[in-house]
């Protein structure tokens, strides 16, 4: 790869991320964006007054208590070595669950945009292991690392998001071939979002999340560089067998 195209491929990335999410998107990449903004749809609604009658001013709070991750509980659960559905669920359901409009819309645009790129190219079982299954991981070591911290809750997509990230930064690292130079321009991507994250936090959100989000990249670079990228499962059985 030329610097040329090198330059082109940044460019591209850049018209990527600040295109409009209605643009084509993979079947895979809709239904994770569609639950997002249904189940957005629905407590801004109730949040609103328009369904769930003067319940409904509280379905946020309840959601995030019900189907958001919480360290504490984690830590309960390998204390007792007691794991209910209803706690388990927790893991795949806190990316769907967020706390405000903005704190949704702003996920849903970088999860459009990102998998739209990664989607194209890991195909949609691989795509959806690595969206939904990374984060998971992610959670497990915030948890860990929060332990009974009254701050251990984690709800909403950025960690899909930053596991996304992982993946697609592989991807460029990956055709960056043996440049150095242009692999270590292909960690570009996780800076930039790192900055844009710190401002939004500044004004949306706060509290520890980034440590998850910085798992679910780390952790989504990895499985995408061991077994979910394209070729990648292919050239690590071939390892093993030499």
């Amino acid at each position: 790869m030329t610097d040329q195209d090198q330059n082109d491929a940044d460019e591209q990335l850049l018209r990527d991320l600040n295109s409009s999410p209605l643009n084509p998107l993979p079947g895979v990449v809709w239904l994770l964006v569609l639950a997002v903004l249904g189940v957005e749809a629905a407590l801004s609604a109730a949040g609103y007054g328009l369904i769930g009658g003067p319940q409904g001013v509280g379905w946020r709070l309840s959601a995030i208590q019900r189907f958001g991750y919480s360290s504490a509980i984690q830590g309960w659960m390998l204390e007792t070595r007691h794991f209910p559905p209803a706690h388990l669920l927790r893991y795949v359901t806190f990316p769907f669950i967020h706390g405000s409009p903005m704190h949704a819309l702003f996920g849903v645009v970088l999860l459009a945009a990102l998998g739209k790129m990664v989607g194209e190219r890991f195909g949609a079982v691989r795509f959806l292991v690595l969206a939904l299954g990374v984060p998971i991981g992610a959670a497990a070591i915030f948890g860990l690392i929060l332990g009974d911290d009254q701050l251990g809750w984690l709800f909403g997509a950025m960690p899909m998001v930053f596991a996304l990230v992982g993946g697609m930064t592989w991807l460029r690292w990956r055709d960056a071939g043996t440049d150095r130079d242009k692999q270590r321009r292909a960690f570009a991507l996780i800076a930039v979002l790192m900055g844009a994250r710190l401002a939004f936090g500044l004004v949306a959100e706060t509290g520890p999340a980034w440590i998850a989000e910085l798992s679910a990249f780390g952790l989504g670079f990895a499985a995408s560089a061991l077994v979910l990228g394209p070729g990648s499962w292919q050239r690590l059985r071939a390892k093993i067998r030499a």
